[in-house]
Parts: structure tokens; C-alpha cells; sequence
């Protein structure tokens, strides 16, 4: 008997949903959530759905699909979905995954940043636990090759007991730096406090959805430093930049490690050549690994989740924990840098991030 193959729909036809993939300098394809569908075993993308027709027809045009709306309800209403991937922006995130859920769909795979508000990401992940539906963040790092294996090293004691992270990355504190913080807490776990100072930009309060009462209109960069339970500290330079980054660079008692786009390095502790008396850090070949695409890694987890098969290592509240730390590195801000403790108190903020 063979296995029952998933009918998907997209909600969002722009650049994650499949445009990256058309880009001929990368090179390890698929980066998208369509080119992960088209790779995975049994999934099959019926429909897609935005509000801009010419994406649409571009869309329908590239892969054959003709069902398409420019009402995503709609889609919803008539496709009978068992996954929808909701890559639209963080203010729709909330209503998108209300809708899917209420229209029977088992699974989700959403962008991050998973919210804009933790009421909302609060919200979305009780529905998704209340309703048994699986929903999977794409912080696509957790899949990723070479964050498995800076991982496994870290869990080995390649560089013995993780003193300090330094954490360099292009861009805003929410859209940006949910990856960011969400991959210090896959190797560190909790955090306990941050202390910030963001980039210049307008703010704004007023009343706003959900009971929302503070808004923040332009998501910024800047610097924070943050502690976490097991005594790990790391600082975070996410301030704009005129080229692209993201990396970390971990200190341990024994040794370091450095991994980032097209990076990954690890050094341990050696017997000094230049001085007597001196241990010094030297370059260790950790040798190769392979592994599953990670898109294509987030779908296969994702039906192993929704079968029982599997813990789900990207949920909602994972999602949520990562926002958690950006909207605390706002509120630490809004205090002028005053310390911000984790759980955070102040549930109202929101940052409307793309």
C-alpha cells in the first residue's frame, strides 16, 4: 500500500516561497519552500495564493499549478490542504495561522519571525496545541549540516565548558535576529537576561489589535548583550551593514569556534611552539560530513511530526523563545539599556517586522 502523499498549499509566492531558488549563484539548492516541496517525498504543492496577481501568474506559469487565488481563505475554503506553507510577512503570520488551523489543516510550516507580539505567538502556538496541529518555524539552521555538527562538537567538549558567543549579523533585531537567537538557544539553551541600545528609527504608541498596546513600526538593528542559564554570555552586533553577515564566534575553556555562512572552523588547546610554559589554540580538521538539504530536512521532519514519528524540534514555542529575546532587546532599549530579564514581563510589544 503506498503512503499517503500531502496536498500543500503556499500562502506568499515571493522570494522564500520559490524566487531564491532561481538565483544561479547559489548553489545549494533548493533554499525555498516550493523547491523543498518539489524535492521531499510525498508532498504535492496543489495551490498557492497572494495578492499580487503577477506573482501569481509567474508562479502558476513556473510550476504547472493552476489553482491559484489572490484570497488566501478562499484557497483555504475550496483546496482541501493537509500542510500550507505561510510565507507572507510577520504582521499576517498570526491571522494566516488562525485561518489554517480553523480550516482543518494539519501542518505548517511558517516564516520567522513567528510573530510580531507574543500575545500573538502565545495565541498561535495554543491554538496549534489545542487543535493537534503541527507547525514548524523556518529557522532553517536547526537542519542545517554544519549547525548539526557545531552541535555535536559543542555537546562532545570539543572546545570543553562555552564561555562567550560573539555574534556578528546584517540587519534588524527581529527579522534578522530571530535566527540569530534562535540558533544560541539550540546550542546553549535558555536565556536568562539582555541589556541593549538599538539603531535610531521612529516609535510609535498607540492602540493597536489583539489588545497590543505598544507598536514599533521600523524594526532596527544594533547591539545586545545576553546571558543565559548555563552562564554562557554572548554579544550581538546586529547593526546595519553595507555587505551580508552571520556568524558566531564561540570561546570555550578549551577551545573555539567560529561558524557562520561559508565558515566553520575549530581550533583546540596545544602545547605552545613559539614559548615554553604556554598552551596556545591551533586549527583542527574536523573532517566532512554530509546530510539531508535542510528544506528538504524541515518538510520530511515536518510529516514526522504530523504521523507521531517525531519530537518537534522547531515549533511554536521554540519560535516563540526566539522572538521573546528580540522584543526583550526592544524593551531593554526602550528603558535606555536597562536590564531585561527573561521570561519578559511586558507581553504588550509589538514590532511590526517584515
Amino acid at each position: 500500500m503506498s503512503e499517503r502523499v500531502y496536498r500543500v498549499g503556499i500562502i506568499g509566492c515571493g522570494r522564500v516561497a520559490w524566487l531564491l531558488d532561481q538565483d544561479p549563484l547559489i548553489a545549494n539548492k533548493p533554499v525555498t519552500h516550493m523547491g523543498a516541496y518539489l524535492r521531499a517525498d510525498r508532498t504535492k504543492v496543489v495551490a498557492a495564493a497572494d495578492i499580487q496577481i503577477n506573482r501569481l501568474h509567474a508562479f502558476s506559469k513556473e510550476f504547472g499549478i493552476e489553482s491559484v487565488y489572490l484570497d488566501y481563505e478562499e484557497m483555504l475554503d475550496r483546496e482541501g490542504l493537509d500542510i500550507v506553507s505561510i510565507c507572507a510577512y510577520a504582521p499576517d503570520r498570526y491571522r494566516m495561522v488562525v485561518d489554517a488551523v480553523n480550516a482543518g489543516v494539519k501542518g505548517i510550516w511558517c516564516e520567522k519571525a513567528f510573530a510580531t507580539s507574543l500575545e500573538e505567538a502565545e495565541a498561535m502556538a495554543a491554538l496549534c496545541e489545542k487543535e493537534g496541529v503541527t507547525l514548524i518555524i523556518d529557522h532553517s539552521r536547526r537542519w542545517t549540516p554544519d549547525y548539526l555538527h557545531a552541535r555535536r562538537l559543542l555537546e562532545a567538549g570539543a572546545i570543553g565548558r562555552p564561555i562567550s558567543v560573539v555574534s556578528h549579523f546584517s540587519g534588524s533585531m527581529v527579522h534578522t535576529g530571530t535566527h540569530a537567537f534562535d540558533v544560541l538557544r539550540f546550542f546553549f539553551g535558555e536565556g536568562s537576561w539582555v541589556e541593549a541600545s538599538l539603531e535610531s528609527r521612529k516609535e510609535e504608541d498607540r492602540t493597536s489589535p489583539q489588545h497590543i498596546k505598544r507598536v514599533i513600526q521600523d524594526d532596527v538593528g544594533g547591539y545586545a548583550l545576553i546571558t543565559f542559564k548555563n552562564g554562557v554570555y554572548a554579544t550581538v552586533h546586529g547593526a546595519s551593514k553595507g555587505y551580508f553577515l552571520f556568524e558566531f564566534d564561540i570561546m570555550g575553556m578549551e577551545g573555539r569556534l567560529r561558524i557562520g555562512n561559508y565558515l566553520f572552523e575549530l581550533y583546540e588547546t596545544a602545547v605552545s611552539e613559539r614559548e615554553q610554559g604556554l598552551r596556545e589554540l591551533r586549527f583542527r580538521d574536523t573532517g566532512e560530513w554530509s546530510a539531508e538539504n535542510p528544506f528538504v530536512a524541515a518538510v520530511h521532519h515536518l510529516i514526522e511530526c504530523m504521523e507521531g514519528r517525531s519530537e518537534n524540534i522547531s515549533g511554536p514555542r521554540d519560535g516563540m523563545a526566539a522572538l521573546e529575546i528580540a522584543l526583550a532587546i526592544q524593551e531593554s532599549h526602550l528603558q535606555g539599556g536597562s536590564r531585561v530579564y527573561l521570561p519578559l514581563q511586558e507581553r504588550d510589544l509589538r514590532v511590526m517586522s517584515r
